[in-house]
């Protein structure tokens, strides 16, 4: 969901002889398959007066795009119904991440391959924007900057088999009825390489955490009484722990699209680094904790969620990076903070846990808070919203989005100074 800042990544390599040769060969056969279907799109045009024909796709292959992107159309029909009688006929951009959240849009909206083609000749005729419904990715880089998701309930939805399927999984592992289970999802490099080899994603590197770090707060909500699954596709390493309610799913062969589906739309709430799955939570309402979240300008804020960054420090003098600087070197390339001589810094296991706490009594009705740490909180928005580049990131902000409270204390006395020195 950042194609804002990929947009600014370098060295993202290059795609083998092979593949090259294929993407040349597929580029003449969808030419000569639009001009083929060019005549239809013309007619469709002359229909106007009567309905609108419009085409449209999805980015499938990521699913953080592909379920945020559908949710977000469904939305905007809902709250934003056209004026006259429309048709939209979409197609998949790309292999669908996840095949029961293929199967779930399929049921929703019109979807085709053959469409892609209606697509492509469209872009041939004049008035073209008329006739076309783009993906929330091309539009907001899939950020929700209007508080659409917050105004209305969820549009993508299971049916009553689908929960039954879910809640019998649940109670395989052990899982009791009116308990509360917790999801837990943290980015290493396993999937990108496996799922999308053709590129090389090491520039993205810096975004992964070790998930052994995670313990602590997964037993500490184990030990409450909440069950935690460990989440993922493709993952390095295993997440063992000696208690029976903490469930490294992702290494399980109950694994499937369905569960990694179901269980994060259900999920009390999700701890997230930051990454595509947790989109699901995001489209079904669900709260979220980010943590090790970089960079901090990108942190998501349309909804309930709370965020702690990854400590940025000069490498030269280990002083942390002020908001503003963090501002002011916001990137999603890990070798442009290794050469503008910034070292990037996990959060130790005790915070981690501290923010996951957090969320689990604000949501209990237990936190206590007092003005000081809502002060500050205030003061981050108030200070987020004067820089320039604020606008290209956000628009509505959730009342309950914020930074952790801890962070808040602990890093008050430089995270809002205005020194700014980048020889350091």
């Amino acid at each position: 969901m950042r194609n804002h800042l990929l947009r600014k990544a370098i060295d993202v390599g290059w795609p083998t002889s092979r593949h090259r040769l294929y993407q040349a060969l597929t580029t003449v056969l969808r030419l000569f398959a639009t001009l083929m279907v060019l005549p239809l799109v013309a007619i469709g045009r002359l229909l106007r007066p009567i309905c609108f024909v419009r085409v449209g796709f999805f980015t499938a292959d990521r699913i953080g795009h592909f379920v945020f992107d559908v949710e977000y159309y469904l939305t905007e029909q809902v709250l934003k119904p056209c004026q006259h009688k429309t048709i939209d006929l979409f197609y998949f951009e790309g292999e669908p991440a996840n095949t029961k959240l293929a199967s779930m849009v399929r049921g929703v909206v019109t979807v085709n391959p053959l469409v892609r083609f209606l697509y492509s000749a469209n872009q041939l005729l004049p008035a073209s924007k008329a006739q076309q419904v783009l993906p929330a990715r091309h539009k907001t880089d899939s950020r929700d900057m209007e508080g659409l998701l917050h105004t209305a309930p969820t549009q993508l939805s299971f049916s009553e088999s689908d929960d039954e399927r879910g809640y019998q999984y649940l109670s395989s592992v052990g899982f009791e009825k009116g308990e509360k289970f917790v999801c837990l999802v943290a980015r290493d490099s396993r999937y990108l390489k496996q799922v999308h080899a053709e590129r090389n994603w090491s520039y993205h590197d810096f975004r992964d955490t070790n998930i052994q770090d995670y313990k602590q707060a997964a037993l500490a909500l184990a030990k409450q009484g909440y069950w935690v699954f460990r989440m993922g596709k493709a993952v390095d390493e295993s997440f063992e722990t000696d208690h029976p309610h903490v469930i490294d799913y992702a290494n399980t062969t109950g694994r499937s699209d369905f569960l990694d589906l179901w269980l994060m739309a259900n999920c009390f709430f999700a701890i997230s680094t930051g990454l595509g799955l947790d989109s699901v939570a995001d489209v079904f309402r669900r709260p979220i904790v980010f943590v090790n979240y970089v960079p901090l300008m990108d942190l998501e804020a349309w909804g309930p969620y709370i965020t702690v960054p990854k400590k940025l420090a000069w490498t030269a003098t280990n002083r942390p990076l002020s908001l503003s600087e963090q501002v002011k070197h916001t990137s999603l390339n890990g070798h442009y903070y290794r050469d503008n001589g910034i070292s990037v810094h996990d959060m130790k296991p005790d915070e981690i846990t501290d923010v996951v706490l957090e969320m689990e009594m604000r949501l209990a009705g237990t936190f206590t808070t007092n003005q000081n740490v809502e002060k500050l909180n205030q003061c981050f928005w108030n200070e987020l919203r004067g820089f320039p580049e604020f606008q290209k990131y956000h628009g509505w902000i959730h009342p309950s989005a914020r930074l952790g409270t801890s962070y808040l204390n602990e890093s008050k006395d430089w995270f809002f100074s205005k020194e700014s020195n980048d020889s350091e």
